[in-house]
């Protein structure tokens, strides 16, 4: 089985999708990447004839797009090869005209469209996209020692710290309740550390010196740093955004609310006051949500395609 993923290569390949990637080849799909440069639905469609030449020389049986743009542009590419479409959470906060655009690739040109959550699902109106999360590498994110990791980040070990791992400039992740949270716990030994573009290896490090992810997104669809930290039994406050409440269930230690920041730094409180250690590892793996085997549902969601 041959299998050419379309994604933005703006920034380099995404972590998430090249994860993706290696879970397949590690089930001996063959797969290929073409990635797409450019800004701008004017930049994408510059990539259509290159696209097109790869498609050519690899010859894939099932073209896999990463995002709305990218699945636009593959189906411009080609008519003949089956292709799947891979919505992310920003993709349900397009225009109402993309959203338009989106529905109709959807049932009109993709031959399957997979969403992260039951709320990208509802909100982009796709009744029939199919709700697969991304995995876990749980080969790579697991428990480390808390002390080790801190003196490899020279960080004081006799502190509590709260980590924000995404870029505070963008507006969806909400960096000022984040901020206003850990203003609310008032206390001089708990510090909020930001995170961000670092290598996929380092933020294992990161996570594991940390006491508590906190995550206060505007909206999700299945962010992949929370189930990194539940792989790595590392606590987690949330907004209630995407799948969360999904991924945590009722587990100690996994705790959404909505926006107010006393909420927040009232769940985070109970967690270091109560030194809480989930067994979020075992959350990932009771919900299949492991890497290799949402590799496997990838295949059988490929074949299914290349039987019909």
């Amino acid at each position: 089985m041959k299998i050419l993923f379309v994604c933005s290569g703006n920034k380099g390949i995404s972590p998430i999708v090249k994860s993706q990637a290696d879970s397949l080849k590690n089930k001996e799909v063959e797969l290929e990447v073409f990635p797409i440069i450019g800004q701008g639905l004017r930049g994408y469609l510059k990539n259509i004839s290159k696209l097109k030449k790869q498609i050519l020389i690899f010859k894939p049986d099932i073209i896999h797009s990463h995002y709305s743009f990218c699945g636009i542009i593959a189906s411009l590419a080609t008519k003949k090869i089956p292709i799947v479409a891979s919505l992310m959470g920003s993709d349900t906060h397009q225009s109402k005209l993309m959203k338009l655009t989106i529905r109709y690739f959807a049932n009109y040109r993709w031959s399957k469209t997979i969403v992260k959550s039951e709320d990208m699902k509802i909100r982009l109106g796709l009744n029939n996209a199919v709700i697969l999360p991304n995995g876990v590498d749980l080969n790579l994110f697991k428990l480390l020692d808390k002390k080790e990791c801190r003196n490899k980040l020279g960080w004081d070990l006799d502190k509590k710290y709260i980590l924000f791992a995404s870029n505070p400039a963008r507006p969806e992740k909400n960096f000022a309740l984040a901020k206003q949270t850990i203003e609310n716990l008032n206390n001089d030994k708990i510090e909020l550390k930001v995170v961000y573009d670092v290598d996929h290896k380092l933020m294992l490090i990161y996570l594991n010196a940390a006491d508590v992810l906190l995550l206060t997104s505007k909206w999700e669809g299945s962010p992949n740093i929370v189930k990194e930290a539940m792989a790595c039994n590392i606590p987690v406050v949330a907004t209630e955004v995407g799948d969360i409440k999904f991924l945590f269930g009722n587990i100690e230690g996994y705790y959404y609310t909505n926006s107010f920041p006393d909420i927040l730094a009232e769940k985070i409180n109970y967690i270091l006051d109560n030194d809480i250690k989930p067994n979020g590892h075992q959350r990932i793996i009771d919900l299949k949500l492991d890497s290799e085997s949402i590799a496997d549902k990838l295949i059988q969601l490929y074949q299914e395609l290349l039987s019909k």
